[in-house]
């Protein structure tokens, strides 16, 4: 098989670095939601989920600083200096920067407001997607770490959304550990204090039921939620790990042999977070090894689901791949974050058994998102099930990192099968 365009790739390498440095600490940006008379400038450290100035019509407003979405990225930081060595001096201060932000959105001495401060400035059809006053007088303490999202300028999110949501704390403390495994030099007694607030916090609440990753009800223990809680607190040494891992064995899967999307989801209900929350631990051994056989049961189970469900899958030697089956948020569509994250768990487990098989699968899903891509630049969240044409968030932050991550096992892969394990 032919690999993707190598030029390409260092384009959008380069690209997506520069797409990724444009959402953190976006100073330069103001966003003015006319129905809230709400106007926003993002601060230092923050990471937009998306800088487009959009207030579905039809692109989703992701003008927020989501914890989920600001860990993935920031994780990504060394592989944007790598990409861009001339950002280097802009991704050091901003580290520090996202730890000051993250630290004083997650203050348990911070209050919250009595009372929504748009209710003065809100047009009568915007009136039903206030948060109410009650949720907002409530914060302090721990709740501010069960929040999903904040204001890019630091300030509670004042728009109704769904909660708790356990599953930040924990990708923000293994991304900020990530970051000063590969860069030492940028730790500091702040990056520590937020490394143990949120491990404490996450052992605190490991186990019980939230919202998922993407943000839908009902409350329950989702496989992702678990893994990136047993990942955060088995990196640290906490004992509370084990009560995720216990869990897990919960979720296992009778029809696939895999994973599915929950404890409490119906046996086949299988989510792609599953095995990007593999990915992002991206163990060696174990029973959440990336080539477990459960992980691998999944990751095919997937596959054969999204290949017989969008027509852009025919004839292609790997799929396009989605959330979950029956997703219908923008018509129910493949994303780059999940397409890109299968390539990557490819490349990873090609470097770590020397499998070619699992190398051209990996090839196969990077060429597929090349030939669904724009010009290099920005990358979208999603794209047509049926034309691959880009759609609903045409500038996800999310996207940016998960190509970066990416290639970066990609290289590994190369190197690894080339003999310099």
């Amino acid at each position: 098989m032919f690999g993707p365009d190598p030029v390409w790739i260092e384009y959008q390498r380069l690209a997506s670095a520069r797409a990724m440095r444009n959402a953190c600490s976006a100073t330069h940006l103001t966003r003015h939601r006319q129905g809230f008379g709400w106007t926003v400038v993002p601060a230092p450290g923050s990471i937009l989920a998306s800088p487009r100035i959009a207030s579905w019509n039809p692109e989703p407003d992701y003008f927020h600083h989501w914890i989920r979405d600001s860990a993935i990225v920031l994780r990504a930081l060394p592989l944007a200096i790598k990409a861009d060595p001339s950002a280097q001096g802009f991704w050091q201060q901003f580290f520090a920067d996202f730890v000051a932000f993250s630290l004083h959105i997650s203050d348990p001495e911070r209050a919250g407001p009595s009372v929504n401060p748009l209710h003065g400035t809100t047009q009568p059809d915007h009136a039903k997607f206030l948060r109410p006053d009650a949720e907002l007088a409530a914060l302090g303490g721990d709740a501010w770490l069960e929040e999903p999202r904040f204001a890019a300028d630091g300030a509670p999110d004042l728009e109704r959304w769904s909660r708790p949501q356990d599953d930040g704390p924990a990708l923000r403390a293994s991304a900020v550990m990530a970051v000063l495994r590969k860069l030492p030099e940028l730790d500091s007694p702040q990056a520590q204090t937020l490394i143990a607030r949120d491990l404490a916090h996450t052992a605190r609440v490991v186990g019980r039921p939230s919202i998922g990753p993407w943000e839908e009800v009902p409350l329950r223990r989702t496989t992702f939620t678990l893994l990136v809680q047993w990942d955060a607190l088995d990196r640290a040494g906490n004992p509370a790990a084990e009560r995720a891992a216990a869990l897990m064995q919960q979720a296992e899967d009778e029809t696939t042999g895999g994973w599915r999307e929950s404890v409490e989801a119906p046996d086949g209900r299988l989510d792609a977070a599953t095995c990007l929350a593999i990915l992002h631990a991206n163990r060696s051994s174990g029973p959440f090894a990336l080539t477990a056989p459960r992980n691998l049961a999944t990751v095919a189970a997937l596959e054969a689901r999204f290949a017989a469900l969008y027509p852009i899958n025919r004839e292609r030697p790997v799929p396009a791949v989605g959330r979950w089956a029956e997703d219908e948020y923008f018509g129910g569509n493949p994303w780059f974050p999940t397409t890109l994250g299968f390539a990557e768990l490819h490349y990873r487990i090609a470097a770590q058994t020397g499998d070619r098989v699992a190398f051209e699968r990996a090839e196969a899903g990077l060429r597929l998102i090349q030939s669904v891509s724009p010009p290099p630049g920005p990358l979208p969240e999603q794209f047509d099930r049926s034309t691959g044409a880009p759609t609903s968030c045409l500038d996800l932050t999310w996207s940016a990192a998960a190509f970066l991550e990416a290639v970066a096992a990609r290289d590994h892969a190369l190197q690894a099968m080339a003999g310099g394990r």
